[in-house]
């Protein structure tokens, strides 16, 4: 699943290519992804500009001139693409096509396991995600110490939950994890005040260096260009099974907590130490 650094980068991609331009068609091609009716969405987007173009935690939102925002989440596998040419034919997993006016370009939408969704939001676009937690490159010390320690909730699990911290996934939790020492087991109100600082500074560098590389290209995720990123060739841990532990040498391991997979070091990540 795409997380905070590559749907940034997907941000960044997108407001060099589609900010100012005008939407002239919307093709929709697998309805369900489509939050809303059909008809509603299409007249919501077609002659609008493309006015502002931000992210909320993996949340795309593209504010539009008639005043609405059109939100988007590219689940597990979606793609915005932008092509300078017009007319192509139709990809295999296109999901939707929207054209601009003056043959300045398509973007297109393809998902090839359909998790994403987009829709137009009417009202305030922050009430449609007002559930999340704050950015975890905004969030102060204080704040993310006061989250962490207010739930009783093993690390690995709350740092994936995006009602406490919105953007961070798998991957980013992994490693922000190895980079702070501290277990994905570990209970959150057993770290001390010490380690949640090491993992706020850990979340904050890894994220960080994550958008500068064009965040990781593990299975398929590509920019708007069509581009990967190379933030994977400074994982750690993340898919290392088995692998030497780049500090210590330990064979590093793979657990299921929560229902999701976690890759850590077992000696430099020992619960006693956390």
């Amino acid at each position: 699943m795409p997380e905070l650094p590559e749907v940034e980068t997907v941000i960044r991609g997108l407001k060099k290519t589609i900010l100012g331009k005008t939407i002239q068609k919307v093709e929709v091609f697998f309805p369900k992804v489509i939050k809303q009716e059909l008809p509603k969405f299409s007249r919501n987007l077609e002659n609008s500009s493309i006015e502002k173009i931000s992210r909320r935690g993996k949340n795309i939102l593209i504010s539009l001139s008639n005043g609405k925002t059109w939100l988007t989440h590219l689940g597990m596998t979606g793609h915005l693409f932008f092509q300078k040419s017009n007319n192509l034919p139709k990809a295999k997993h296109d999901i939707l096509k929207i054209r601009f006016k003056n043959n300045s370009g398509e973007l297109r939408f393809e998902d090839m396991r359909k998790f994403g969704r987009t829709y137009i939001v009417e009202e305030n676009p922050l009430k449609a995600i007002e559930k999340l937690g704050p950015e975890p490159l905004k969030v102060s010390f204080k704040q993310f110490e006061e989250i962490f320690s207010a739930t009783k909730r093993k690390i690995k699990p709350a740092l994936l939950d995006q009602s406490l911290l919105a953007g961070i996934g798998n991957i980013y939790a992994d490693e922000s994890l190895f980079e702070a020492k501290i277990h994905p087991e570990t209970r959150t109100d057993r770290l001390s005040s010490k380690k949640l600082s090491d993992l706020h500074q850990a979340i904050r560098k890894i994220i960080k260096k994550a958008i500068q590389t064009g965040g990781s290209s593990v299975r398929s995720y590509v920019d708007v260009e069509g581009k990967k990123g190379y933030f994977q060739i400074f994982h750690k841990v993340y898919g290392k099974e088995g692998e030497k532990c780049p500090r210590c040498k330990a064979k590093i391991k793979r657990i299921v907590v929560g229902q999701r997979s976690s890759h850590f070091c077992p000696r430099c990540q020992r619960k006693s130490l956390s």
